[in-house]
């Protein structure tokens, strides 16, 4: 058993200097670090609406009134379009007074703003200016933004990563071979997500804008591109 025990231990010390000598070896090798980019693009595939509802009243009660009509109103027109009440929501709602101009009674409350947002989101493109024709004409006064993106963006990412990837080993490869070297091995990685850009737009509409109710607002997503960048430090041979 002695002897059995006394040959695990010189095995194990074996490895462990063959791994040392490895690293140690490998740390004696030229290194090469560069970036890579990737980028892919593609067509957004659901849009996000935040419509807003503004009324003033000289009585609280009744700005608020107006305003819950208005906001009810919208909802229950979006939700006649086939959008689902659980894609719908109150983004923001903000109470408060206003005050008289006169500098004599500055103090003194001449009225009350209400203002609240619908967010809704929608998969079917084609219905998003349906929805915003629907919500002006039933007591919106503001579109506040229209945002496109994806309803997958992970595999949007995880494409531009490999793509970003294949960069930086091209890059490597091409340098180390007009070098006269090789890759041996990739020493450090890091990874840079720069998320999505490109065509996203927000647009304001105010309630004065002309609508045709035969044709709905024309709206165009365009693209989007999901962008990724690596850094890589690579081992070459000597």
């Amino acid at each position: 058993m002695k002897k059995i025990l006394a040959a695990l231990v010189l095995l194990l010390a074996m490895n462990a200097n063959n791994a040392t000598s490895a690293a140690t070896a490998e740390e004696h090798l030229p290194t090469l670090s560069v970036s890579g980019e990737g980028i892919v693009e593609a067509a957004p595939d659901r849009a996000t609406i935040s419509i807003g509802v503004v009324t003033q009243d000289r009585d609280a009660t009744q700005a608020s009134a107006s305003n819950a009509k208005s906001a009810q109103s919208i909802v229950n027109a979006i939700v006649g379009l086939g959008i689902e009440r659980r894609n719908i929501h109150t983004g923001d709602y903000n109470f408060r007074p206003t005050y008289r101009q006169e500098e004599s009674r500055r103090h003194e409350i001449s009225g009350y703003v209400v203002s609240n947002s619908v967010n809704v989101t929608v998969d079917n493109l084609e219905l998003v200016g349906k929805i915003i024709d629907a919500a002006l004409a039933n007591g919106a006064n503001n579109i506040n933004s229209l945002d496109f993106g994806f309803k997958d963006q992970k595999s949007l990412r995880d494409q531009a990563l490999v793509v970003a990837i294949k960069d930086a080993r091209r890059k490597a490869e091409l340098v180390a071979r007009e070098l006269g070297k090789s890759i041996v091995s990739v020493q450090e990685v890091n990874v840079n997500d720069g998320g999505f850009f490109g065509m996203q737009r927000n647009a304001k509409m105010m309630a004065t804008v002309e609508m045709s109710m035969d044709a709905a607002t024309p709206i165009e997503a365009g693209t989007l591109a999901c962008s990724a960048s690596v850094h890589v430090t690579f081992v070459l041979s000597k």
